[in-house]
């Protein structure tokens, strides 16, 4: 992924280039647009190596990141649908072009890649869920798909998203997808890609690598292993707990004995 722009929805203002630093708008007499740093601004966009992080002035309010509401930071990836003083911002990503679609029959392998894709919802009726894309995952408003979800122009089997050769492949899309902010109808994707198809229903693609899946697969799988405390094994929590009551013994014994010196000096 490279080449982060802020697209002015209201096509007022060319897109803008958001390279390493901080970049401010504020009001202009066309509307919401690029400012100087001596100029009141409105938003605020820093890009450095963590990500994009947005931050909101103090006297702002009304402001939405895939219309969920935004009061002073919030960090953004490519896809994101800002609104702020009636209007769209939206933060695009050009992917690789010389990427093509694996052919159908490809094969998904992931000893090559070393992690396992998955799909995480950062939106909608799934915001939270992690889907594995271990096998072919079926997306739309049908009874029989993996992922439904319901919406305006959202077809039954509205497409399908597939980890071939150790990519996420999004292909048969029945409408135009948003993925990184661009219309798509089939792509290659890579982790840190969104996915939306619609303004609410959001996916982000991840990749976890293959031994921590393994060793979370070994831990769970351990006959100790408490789910809610996240830890194991239980058996040396409690004999850790065990060796308590012995520790605080030999605490109050050695107290007793320097108390004893001290008096017995003191004569």
């Amino acid at each position: 992924m490279n080449e982060l722009r802020l697209r002015f929805c209201d096509g007022e203002q060319p897109d803008l280039m958001l390279g390493a630093g901080l970049h401010a708008l504020g009001r202009l007499p066309t509307g919401l647009g690029p400012v100087d740093a001596e100029q009141p601004w409105l938003l605020q966009l820093c890009n450095d190596r963590r990500g994009i992080w947005l931050t909101v002035a103090d006297d702002l309010r009304g402001v939405h990141v895939n219309g969920r509401p935004v009061q002073h930071v919030a960090m953004l990836r490519a896809g994101d649908s800002i609104h702020v003083d009636g209007g769209e911002l939206l933060l695009t990503a050009v992917s690789d072009p010389g990427k093509t679609l694996p052919a159908a029959n490809a094969t998904h392998d992931t000893a090559s890649t070393g992690q396992r894709l998955i799909l995480r919802g950062i939106g909608g009726l799934h915001h939270g869920r992690s889907i594995s894309l271990e096998k072919p995952c079926r997306i739309g408003c049908g009874s029989d798909a993996d992922i439904r979800i319901e919406g305006n122009g959202i077809a039954n089997h509205h497409a399908l998203i597939e980890a071939l050769n150790g990519h996420a492949v999004l292909r048969d899309a029945q409408a135009d997808v948003m993925v990184n902010g661009h219309r798509t109808r089939q792509a290659v994707l890579q982790a840190g890609d969104q996915i939306a198809f619609d303004a609410q229903q959001r996916f982000v693609v991840e990749g976890t690598p293959l031994h921590a899946a393994a060793g979370n697969a070994a831990m769970q799988a351990h006959p100790d292993y408490d789910d809610e405390a996240e830890e194991y094994p239980r058996s040396s929590r409690q004999r850790g707990l065990g060796r308590m009551p012995w520790l605080l013994l030999a605490a109050i014994l050695l107290a007793a004995a320097l108390s004893g010196l001290l008096v017995f000096g003191a004569r």
